[in-house]
């Protein structure tokens, strides 16, 4: 009663005091995620001032964590949470509130939690400036929208849909079929394949899946959006419902099964399936015990029908007809053997001094591993790739190298990834019981044992009276955090859009000016333990 009393009585505002453009919409299917809020144009433009979409407090501030850059938390009464990214600065008293956190704790890097009666806000208060800060790749307002209590990621378009104008319906350019493996066929052929929607009959024997091709759009933007209800028909009964809503944080990589991966990686569009694979979880997909599966078992003709719609009750109706033609199918293969991954038990697989463990979760379809053991030079191991191409697991699974006899400290190894083209990058390590393992979610990388015996290098790139800059690099591990001081008093560097650079407003320390020489101090770590002091002094 108390809930529905206050999901009554809480409304939504704007976050901007302009008409409202996206850049993108929720639940956007990317690769390994799903686009987890709204992004609100700003001009293309930072500095525009970001307001509070309600009545709250809030309940936490991050700085250089997550990918937001700077990014505020908002606590609502109806048991949602707002969340405003990117921003380039905090509101005042927030700012205030941020930088004590960082000069007490000695810290940039930080998510900052604060009770309820810290700092409330009221619907439409100023909270902070727009920006272009962390992994955003142009200036915009990333807004979304969570369940406090489940922390699961909501569309934020229904609560502020009055200030968005979308008269234009979602489009629906194709769909694919996909046979079962011995058990269907669609136009004559076990392959999956793309179809166009003008064609009209098509036939068909036995278990067919099928997946669809569409983008939502809105007035005055070229772009081109994720749709938020989707439907599929079999002859008036339903099939498949997706209501793109309510995504469990832990299941963004369940894109990568819900979405036809494979055709993305070599296309760049998505066909969004109409049928569960057996570890696909999303909770906003819905299908019967068929699992959106359609068996065209009869000599007649199925009328399916594909429904997309968007929030603003736009939408597009595709139909087609399929004609029930027996056919007989190639035998279907069952996967075996050491290098048969299965999403019915956890994984195990290991060869000379290397072993891979991936728990049945991790998968949504069962895999073939083709392991191909590699030599890469100055590694501390044989290299080892699992497949060809791209196979991203739904989460983390655990890579191990035993520890080779030699006169490396065991605490300087890791384990490194590569691919075609990239260079060798630090996988989260740690040493255990003579093995260095690492955590890896791609199957189609090259993974190895390296060292890290060398110390991150510091230089000083500018200074001025009342500013200095710092260039931090570590080309084998990575840098994994810093700290300085200027006569001995900490001082906070604030890393920039290029991550090696760090920079001090001199004028925001506790340190005065006495236009004196001062001794700055800084000392930089990388993810194996390796650590640089360095010293220089300047004018302040």
């Amino acid at each position: 009663m108390i809930a529905s009393i206050l999901l009554a009585v809480i409304t939504y505002a704007s976050p901007v005091h302009y008409p409202i453009e996206l850049a993108g919409n929720f639940g956007e299917p990317r690769p390994n995620h799903f686009h987890a809020g709204i992004d609100v144009k700003t001009d293309r433009a930072t500095g525009k001032p970001i307001y509070s979409l309600a009545d709250g407090f809030i309940s936490k501030v991050s700085v250089g964590t997550h990918g937001f850059g700077k990014a505020i938390y908002v606590r609502h009464p109806d048991g949602n949470t707002s969340v405003y990214a990117h921003l380039d600065d905090f509101a005042p008293q927030i700012e205030a509130a941020v930088k004590r956190f960082q000069y007490a704790h000695k810290v940039y890097a930080a998510d900052i939690s604060f009770s309820s009666t810290v700092m409330p806000v009221h619907k439409g208060q100023f909270i902070g400036f727009s920006g272009n800060t962390g992994s955003s790749q142009g200036p915009h307002l990333h807004l979304e929208l969570h369940r406090t209590k489940t922390d699961n990621l909501l569309d934020p378009l229904p609560y502020i849909r009055e200030y968005v104008k979308d008269t234009i319906s979602p489009a629906v350019y194709a769909f694919k079929a996909f046979p079962i493996q011995g058990e269907g066929s669609f136009q004559h052929s076990a392959l999956s394949r793309v179809f166009t929607f003008d064609k009209g009959h098509f036939s068909a024997w036995g278990k067919v899946g099928f997946a669809v091709r569409t983008a939502d759009h809105m007035n005055g933007v070229y772009n081109s959006f994720g749709t938020r209800y989707i439907q599929l028909y079999c002859d008036n009964k339903l099939v498949f419902k997706a209501d793109v809503n309510g995504i469990p944080q832990s299941m963004h990589r369940m894109m990568n099964s819900w979405g036809d991966y494979d055709y993305f990686m070599k296309n760049r569009t998505w066909f969004l399936k109409s049928f569960l694979d057996p570890g696909n979880r999303l909770p906003f997909l819905r299908t019967g015990k068929d699992k959106g599966i359609i068996n065209f078992n009869q000599r007649r003709e199925y009328h399916l029908r594909y429904v997309v719609s968007d929030v603003f009750g736009n939408q597009t109706v595709k139909e087609f007809t399929v004609l029930g033609v027996p056919e007989s199918f190639e035998p279907r293969q069952t996967l075996s053997g050491v290098n048969a991954l299965l999403t019915t038990r956890d994984n195990y697989w290991q060869t000379n001094g290397i072993r891979l463990n991936i728990p049945k979760m991790l998968l949504s379809v069962n895999q073939l591993m083709k392991p191909e053991v590699l030599h890469i030079s100055h590694a501390f191991s044989q290299g080892i790739r699992f497949v060809s191409g791209n196979v991203p697991l739904l989460g983390w699974a655990t890579i191990s190298f035993r520890i080779p006899n030699s006169s490396v400290d065991p605490r300087k190894l890791y384990v490194a990834m590569t691919g075609a083209g990239t260079p060798p990058r630090y996988c989260r390590s740690y040493v255990e019981k003579g093995w260095v393992r690492g955590k890896m979610r791609e199957l189609g990388m090259t993974y190895f044992l390296a060292a890290d015996t060398k110390s991150p290098v510091v230089k000083v790139t500018s200074r001025s009276y009342d500013h200095v800059t710092l260039n931090i690099t570590d080309n084998e591990s990575g840098t994994a955090g810093w700290t300085a001081t200027l006569d001995g008093q900490f001082v906070l560097f604030e890393q920039q859009k290029n991550p090696s650079i760090l920079t001090c407003d001199l004028r925001t320390t506790p340190v005065k000016k006495q236009n004196r020489k001062r001794l700055l101090c800084v000392k930089v770590w990388d993810n194996c333990g390796n650590q640089q002091k360095y010293s220089t002094s300047i004018n302040y």
